[in-house]
């Protein structure tokens, strides 16, 4: 029996909500799944809840050759799972979270140091003797 992680719709008409479920592969889209194994909702306002998974299980089911469709996939990889065949798995959201406020420290030490640079540049103009110049960089005026 052939395995597919796909997507079941659920919700009303224009309202869409999916279930992550484990199903033969030759089940109808909708149809009855093996096992239930999260949930997606497009519609959510936070990442936060616009997916629930169940980690343990989804991985149980890869390691027993269960096929992912594309946009399953996808969301397993972008919740830093690791799909076989599928390269390295994206950032998890608390990874994405640290390496946007490295980001945005890089870019205040590197506004900082311009402003120190554009100081310095601007007493060049005036005669200063070299221990004036650097306290005047010391102190990024």
């Amino acid at each position: 029996m052939a395995v597919r992680l796909r997507l079941k719709r659920m919700g009303r008409k224009n309202l869409p909500f999916f279930r992550l479920c484990a199903f033969d592969a030759r089940t109808r889209r909708d149809g009855r799944a093996i096992e239930e194994l999260g949930h997606y909702d497009p519609r959510s306002a936070t990442d936060e809840k616009k997916y629930t998974l169940n980690r343990e299980r989804i991985t149980y089911w890869l390691s027993v050759g269960a096929k992912p469709t594309e946009t399953v996939q996808s969301i397993l990889l972008n919740n830093g799972i690791a799909v076989p065949g599928a390269g390295t798995p994206s950032l998890s959201p608390e990874e994405k979270a640290k390496h946007a406020k490295e980001r945005e420290q890089k870019k205040h030490k590197r506004e900082e140091a311009l402003a120190r640079k554009a100081a310095v540049e601007a007493s060049a103009g005036t005669k200063q003797s070299k221990k004036e110049k650097r306290e005047a960089k010391k102190a990024g005026a």
